[in-house]
């Protein structure tokens, strides 16, 4: 029998292959190259390189004055003015009756309901996909996002709320959002998605559906028996009438969009459609657009890089320096970062304030004017090109480009007018930011009569109107003559409703006659009643014991007689 153990041993023995040996080496170094590469890829997207980002504004929107606050750079919560501009880790809140919106840059709109609190998180455009996102601390959100797209890439809407779970918008979208809850009256592709703490998937709330999830719900369990289909379409929620009402209406400029096809010129990599050189801006900002060759891959405006559309064409909104003459540098980059052209634009900026605006009623600017009504319209007229009315800081809401004449309402329960001496300041504004000489109304809230006097009137009578804390601190003249006698007698009273009215008698010697330090404004000298309203909406009545000082004064201002009136509410 023949055994052939040497050729086992001959082969065990055997060299290498020269081919296998060079081989191995090069397999690692190309794994590695991979793994870097594709780890390099994902550390690069992550921090924006390969999607260049550019942050943007958002315009927030009040409605009306004193209905919302804001928080800019983590500082406290003041009063929001109209137009104003928010960016990451800014917030905004409304009172128990809101009226406040978010406007991104790709028209998307956040309109804010009552007692509800926003924080911008992201506002970026890219190159591939744009990325908007906010925080809802409490309160809704009316959600509306375009149907088609204004520029090129996709765009992310995400909003994070309190209770942690992620809402992510799609287009086309017209949507109520809570803490827990969506409704949805129009969305496109599937729905709204709603990414859920803890839970094993996704849910998805689609066009005509509505879900609402308990506050101890089970995160493991099958959220969709949470989802049902909205009741009906004629029962759709006042704040969402309201919304569309006021924002489907006036879709807003995006912040960048693509320019339209334009051929480039035979030879060349960049052509620059508008501004053209030398021209006239007439705004605070220009788009730039044109188009570009194929060796191109970005364009880089003053140091910004714009949006690139597949049809080559090219757009970005600049905002302009206050200066009369502004240079704006184009530059086509290729794939390397080189400057393959660059272009270069002189733009003139027309800042000459616009003419000021005019005062007509209740009097013409530059007079006093006396009134006892604790609410009162002021109105006029504006020049030719004015874009908008600021009056005292507050930029009329109603008031829009080339309208002639503006309206304000001044009203003690606005909290932009009290007694005595009111100063009202009106500037008109231009395209271009550019403010007129400011003409001034003042109104005199008290005294005897209604309408126009003359200025030492007004100091006089506004001198009447001092605080009670200057008036003399004497024993009372007649004490026992001022009496509290609804909405019961005596001196203490439990509210279990709402608002009501307290009121009493005076002596005949009373020339007024103040509550808590406020000078009752319809108590006239020779009158032996006086009353006082407290409601929770003027601010004078809170929850608690709540007590109220009642003193009547004589004509030199010294006390007659005070008493007291404690309310537990």
């Amino acid at each position: 029998m023949l055994y052939y153990r040497h050729r086992r041993n001959h082969f065990a023995l055997a060299e290498p292959s020269p081919l296998r040996r060079a081989a191995r080496p090069a397999i690692g170094i190309i794994l590695a190259l991979a793994i870097l590469y594709f780890s390099g890829s994902w550390l690069l997207q992550k921090i924006g390189f390969g999607n260049h980002a550019r942050q943007t504004a958002v315009l927030l929107t009040v409605e009306r004055q004193g209905a919302a606050q804001v928080s800019l750079d983590d500082k406290e919560f003041a009063t929001a003015q109209g137009d104003m501009k928010l960016y990451t880790t800014d917030r905004v809140k409304t009172g128990v009756s809101g009226g406040a919106a978010l406007t991104f840059f790709d028209g998307t709109i956040l309109r804010l309901g009552d007692q509800t609190e926003v924080t911008v998180l992201q506002s970026d455009v890219r190159t591939e996909t744009s990325l908007l996102s906010v925080r809802l601390t409490t309160g809704q959100l009316w959600v509306s996002t375009p149907v088609t797209p204004v520029f090129t890439g996709a765009v992310l809407r995400t909003i994070e709320a309190a209770s942690g779970i992620v809402f992510e918008i799609p287009k086309g979208t017209d949507a109520v959002i809570g803490s827990r809850s969506a409704t949805v009256y129009a969305a496109s592709g599937l729905g709204v998605k709603l990414d859920i703490p803890k839970a094993v998937i996704p849910v998805i709330v689609g066009e005509g559906q509505q879900l609402a999830l308990p506050e101890n719900y089970n995160p493991d369990a099958d959220l969709y028996q949470f989802r049902s289909v909205i009741g009906s379409i004629t029962s759709i929620p006042v704040f969402v009438k309201e919304s569309r009402s006021a924002y489907l209406s006036q879709k807003p400029k995006p912040v960048a969009s693509s320019g339209s096809a334009m051929p480039v010129s035979e030879g060349a990599q960049l052509t620059v459609a508008s501004p053209v050189n030398n021209a006239m801006i007439r705004t605070g900002t220009v788009e730039v657009k044109g188009a570009v060759g194929s060796k191109v891959s970005a364009v880089r405006v003053n140091g910004y890089q714009a949006n690139l559309s597949p049809d080559r064409s090219f757009m970005i909104e600049l905002s302009l320096p206050d200066e009369n003459e502004v240079s704006i540098t184009i530059e086509a980059l290729d794939a390397q970062g080189t400057v393959l052209e660059t272009v270069a634009r002189q733009v003139t900026r027309n800042l000459e304030p616009p003419a000021s605006p005019a005062i007509t009623s209740p009097a013409k600017d530059g007079q006093t004017y006396r009134t006892q009504r604790t609410e009162l319209q002021v109105s006029g007229t504006a020049p030719l090109g004015t874009a908008g009315i600021i009056v005292n800081d507050y930029r009329l809401q109603l008031f829009k480009p080339g309208d002639t004449t503006w309206t304000y309402l001044a009203s003690t329960k606005l909290d932009n007018f009290k007694e005595g001496e009111n100063i009202i300041t009106v500037t008109a504004i231009n395209d271009a930011g550019m403010k007129s000489t400011p003409v001034t109304l003042t109104i005199v809230l008290g005294g005897e009569g209604e309408g126009v006097i003359d200025a030492g009137s007004a100091s006089s009578v506004s001198s009447v109107f001092t605080s009670e804390t200057d008036l003399p601190q004497n024993a009372p003249l007649k004490p026992g003559t001022v009496r509290v006698t609804g909405p019961v007698e005596g001196t203490q009273y439990t509210s279990t409703g709402s608002a009501f009215l307290i009121e009493g008698t005076t002596p005949p010697e009373a020339d007024s006659v103040w509550v808590n330090g406020y000078r009752l404004r319809l108590y006239t000298p020779g009158k032996n009643f006086w009353n006082y309203i407290a409601d929770p909406a003027l601010g004078t009545l809170q929850k608690g014991v709540h007590t109220y000082v009642i003193n009547a004064r004589n004509a030199n201002g010294e006390l007659l007689d005070t008493t007291t009136f404690t309310v537990t509410y």
